[in-house]
């Protein structure tokens, strides 16, 4: 199994983070402890951030971390896409042990941000004519001119 995840900067892991219910904080799959880890955001949500890793399993980048890249698509819209490790997993793989079940989870896609689609182009607005003319009146009644005295 490819330990190293596809992304990558320097050699340090670059991962998604989704946005969750909190505006500053994200959360990013592990797919080597097969939990999300939460984290505070340190800068502006499009800038990518560095953190250290917490991962139960420890892979081999354990020590040097991993980068962050925001995403505008949220945590609950995603997390769905990925099974997550139970409780009896994650305590086997903080012992260092790995079973069939996990390593099956372990070779599971990341989530992926959705894509949003664009909007079309507005087409532009026709003007409409009113068939039966203006609505308003175009003549005003005038007041009766006054009879000349003489």
């Amino acid at each position: 199994m490819n330990t190293y995840p596809e992304r990558s900067i320097g050699g340090v892991p670059l991962l998604y983070g989704f946005t969750t219910l909190n505006p500053m904080e994200v959360a990013v799959y592990c797919r080597f402890c097969l939990v999300w880890h939460h984290h505070k955001l340190v800068g502006p949500p499009t800038v990518v951030s560095y953190f250290e890793a917490r991962c139960y399993a420890r892979p081999e980048w354990y020590d040097r971390g991993y980068w962050v890249e925001p995403t505008s698509t949220s945590w609950l819209s995603v997390r769905g896409q990925v099974r997550c490790a139970t409780v009896a997993q994650v305590r086997a793989l903080a012992a260092g042990r790995v079973s069939w079940t996990v390593r099956q989870k372990q070779l599971q896609p990341e989530p992926r941000p959705q894509v949003r689609p664009s909007r079309p182009p507005a087409a532009p607005r026709k003007t409409r004519t009113n068939p039966y003319g203006p609505q308003w009146p175009t003549a005003y009644p005038q007041p009766p001119e006054a009879p000349e005295e003489d």
